[in-house]
């Protein structure tokens, strides 16, 4: 019978664990011992995992918010590139926390620690990250599970600001200002700016795809490899979970009829009119070729557009995420 090695990853400038001051992760070395790392940069990560493979472990927790689990899934398919991947565990803990709300661990604190310390029995489900790279060569690619540009990059902008994360729920805080604010957005002088959104061309490689491609300008295009959202929000209209590939939404810019998208897509719905508008396309791509001049934002980060204005996305390693 093979035994589970279980290990923690955790971050200590994310939100909520920097608020408890260090009682998380104190408890955690108390019954983790070196198993529990506290890691303050996305840097010291390939060496941290590096040591935690070479100890074996096959099941790593993670503490904190999307940026941290996308770095660490990051590091975690470099570091294990050559043996199978180990479980993933997400404790939430960020300012955001959308994958935790599709595939999160289910117990938080020390009742978290006591069950990955006996893991016989998880539940687990299969997530494959979108990966994230410039073919230009200008940046190494990432691994992460929600993200998009144009008028989502300028969403994220305006949520990261104190006077939004202050009131706005943290895994809400980008669907509020993005939706809210961009219908208000209707009556202000910025209106046209915002509504002519970026240059956004694309082509895409998929089974059921509406398009092969298209060229234009985008007010919105978001895409993500999670396959459930917070509150009900679902600005996809790809239901088969069992096709290959990750979800993503094109908003055309100047798109008609954007109020009364904005609600439907707020209640996880998608109506006929809004699958056959010429303004929204939405489906299940393996593979993205992208030229923008818009930023692109992943699991919160922002990566400033690139010289060249060339990316691509695509399945990247799957993942098994384990829960209660």
């Amino acid at each position: 019978m093979n035994v589970v090695q279980s290990a923690l990853i955790h971050n200590p400038n994310s939100r909520k664990n920097a608020q408890d001051k260090g009682q998380f992760v104190r408890m955690a070395r108390q019954k983790m011992g070196d198993f529990c790392v506290s890691a303050l940069n996305d840097s010291h990560l390939p060496a941290h995992l590096t040591e935690l493979k070479s100890r074996g472990v096959d099941l790593i927790a993670i503490s904190g918010g999307d940026g941290t689990v996308s770095a660490c899934l990051t590091a975690i398919a470099s570091v294990y590139h050559d043996c199978p991947l180990p479980s993933v565990a997400i404790l939430p803990s960020g300012n955001t926390n959308l994958i935790a709300g599709d595939v999160g661990f289910g117990l938080h604190g020390e009742a978290a620690i006591d069950r990955l310390l006996r893991p016989e029995g998880l539940k687990s489900c299969i997530r494959t990250p979108i990966r994230l790279s410039w073919p230009d060569g200008e940046r190494p690619s990432v691994l992460g599970m929600f993200g998009g540009c144009t008028g989502y990059a300028r969403a994220v902008r305006i949520a990261h600001s104190p006077n939004v994360l202050k009131f706005a729920p943290h895994d809400l805080a980008v669907f509020f200002t993005l939706f809210s604010s961009m219908a208000s957005l209707l009556f202000r002088r910025s209106r046209h700016s915002w509504m002519n959104g970026d240059r956004l061309s694309w082509s895409a490689e998929g089974t059921g795809l509406p398009v092969p491609g298209r060229e234009g300008r985008s007010f919105l295009f978001m895409t993500t490899a999670l396959e459930k959202l917070s509150r009900g929000i679902w600005p996809f209209w790809n239901e088969d979970t069992s096709r290959d590939g990750f979800h993503f939404l094109d908003v055309h810019a100047f798109p008609e009829a954007l109020p009364k998208a904005c609600f439907n897509l707020l209640r996880g719905r998608a109506p006929e009119w809004l699958r056959a508008h010429k303004d929204y396309t939405s489906a299940t791509a393996r593979a993205m070729q992208l030229e923008t001049d818009s930023d692109f934002v992943l699991d919160g980060e922002v990566f400033p557009v690139s010289a060249g204005g060339r990316l691509k996305l695509e399945e990247g390693p799957a993942f098994r995420f384990v829960h209660v």
